[in-house]
């Protein structure tokens, strides 16, 4: 199986952030982002507070992953409507965001 461009990002949701609009910023990774030609998987969650081991970073409230087949597909991700709609929408809520990309192999 060829490598693929896996995009990984982490945000830290500013205090006092609705539980709802959290919701809301997973189902739209999920369903919104999901929608753009190059995404060939997504997944978003809430970081599970049960992992608690020294190596668990505990400073982010949601967790993104995104797999392409490449990084043009990435590219083409990076400055889709969806993806800039999506990050419009949510950046307001934002106190920190991490960023790791890969290639798997």
């Amino acid at each position: 199986m060829p490598a693929q461009f896996v995009h990984a990002v982490f945000f830290t949701l500013k205090e006092g952030t609705p539980e709802a609009q959290i919701d809301s910023q997973i189902a739209d990774a999920e369903q919104l982002l999901a929608k753009i030609p190059s995404v060939r998987k997504i997944d978003s969650g809430r970081r599970d507070v049960r992992l608690n081991r020294d190596v668990n970073d505990k400073s982010f409230t949601v967790g993104l992953v995104v797999y392409f087949d490449d990084k043009e597909g990435y590219d083409v991700y990076s400055t889709h409507p969806l993806h800039l709609q999506y990050m419009d929408k949510y950046k307001a809520h934002w106190a920190g965001v991490k960023v790791f990309d890969f290639l798997t192999r």
